[in-house]
């Protein structure tokens, strides 16, 4: 099966979520073609950027430049992240396309943007361009919660299939070996906090927490230049170095006001490291205590009392990955999807 990708961006550009998924869907697809902004020999405007536009030129270059591909090549599936696949909904290709929201405009305006000048044009204008580009497509959300938001915010139906994590590549090692590879000299509790370095994360949360437990280490694998009481940080982590940082901590601090299905709790977790977090994303809907903890607000005295109440219990949440979010599933939900919708135009 020949099935085509549309991104705003590649993973060897911009390692995000969104470029990991892509790339994670070769799993699925082997032979997948992925076209990305880049690709259409376009350059950004600045002034878009002002206007919150950017996404829309973009989209747009893409979608030409993808409709001029098809003369020459052709698809059997077409996939779309996000918005990137916007063009499509109006100038249709003959085959059929899937878009996959990673999360939705107004969520995420919603749990984070409130006071910033990035809410207006966030919560009210790009839902338009999300509600267009579902369009002629089937829908696919990443997680229960974006499901819930597709439909009661937008009226768009959608499948779920959730995220998937590498199994082979996030796996357990011995501690002692992990901190002594890293140079971390601390022989009480490490947590791991993994992103940006800003409220939108928690990391307010998580700065007050390290300077208040002087016997915990926090260890910030972020891109943020950061620096406070009790926080070991490493800037700019290659992906395949990040199974090593997890398995230096005892936990997951996550802390986080918005996430639709984030990789970085799977990824702890197929390590074995249980979570601290705040309810959202996946931990809407994983009722399981094998994984941690889910703190239900943003109050520093429950996250403390999370810490120690993981700390105190032999936690094996690598379980829940192996049964519900590995790589696998993840990879055969995919293939299952495309070989119906396929079958589906086939017969019309």
């Amino acid at each position: 099966m020949r099935v085509a990708v549309l991104s705003y961006y590649g993973f060897e550009m911009v390692k995000g979520g969104t470029e990991l998924f892509t790339e994670q869907l070769r799993r699925a697809f082997p032979d997948l073609v992925t076209i990305t902004f880049e690709d259409s020999g376009r350059t950004s405007l600045p002034i878009l950027d002002r206007l919150n536009l950017k996404e829309v030129w973009m989209g747009a270059s893409i979608g030409r430049h993808f409709r001029r591909l098809c003369k020459e090549e052709g698809f059997d599936l077409i996939l779309c992240n996000s918005t990137a696949g916007w063009w499509l909904s109006i100038f249709r290709p003959r085959a059929p396309m899937v878009n996959v929201f990673h999360y939705t405009s107004i969520g995420f305006a919603e749990g984070t943007l409130h006071g910033t000048p990035g809410f207006l044009p966030t919560r009210y204008m790009m839902p338009l361009l999300e509600k267009l580009t579902s369009f002629s497509k089937h829908n696919v959300a990443v997680s229960p919660k974006v499901q819930r938001e597709l439909a009661d915010r937008y009226g768009i139906r959608s499948q779920v299939i959730v995220n998937g994590v590498d199994v082979e590549l996030f796996a357990p090692r011995d501690k002692v070996e992990a901190r002594r590879m890293l140079g971390i000299e601390h022989d009480g509790p490490v947590a791991i906090f993994v992103g940006r370095a800003d409220r939108t994360k928690g990391f307010d949360l998580v700065r007050e927490v390290a300077a208040r437990r002087e016997d915990l280490r926090v260890l910030c694998v972020t891109s943020s230049e950061v620096e406070g009481k009790n926080l070991i940080v490493r800037r700019n982590v290659p992906h395949d170095l990040m199974p090593l940082h997890y398995c230096a901590a005892d936990l997951l601090l996550f802390p986080t006001h918005y996430e639709a299905c984030s990789y970085t709790p799977f990824e702890a977790m197929a390590c074995d490291v249980p979570v601290v977090t705040s309810r959202t994303g996946i931990f809407e809907d994983l009722e399981d205590d094998r994984v941690g903890v889910v703190v239900p607000s943003f109050d520093v005295e429950h996250h403390l009392a999370a810490i120690d109440e993981v700390l105190a219990r032999e936690l094996h949440p690598r379980t829940v990955v192996m049964e519900s979010f590995s790589l696998e599933r993840f990879a055969e939900q995919y293939r299952e999807m495309a070989t119906r919708l396929v079958a589906e135009r086939s017969k019309r």
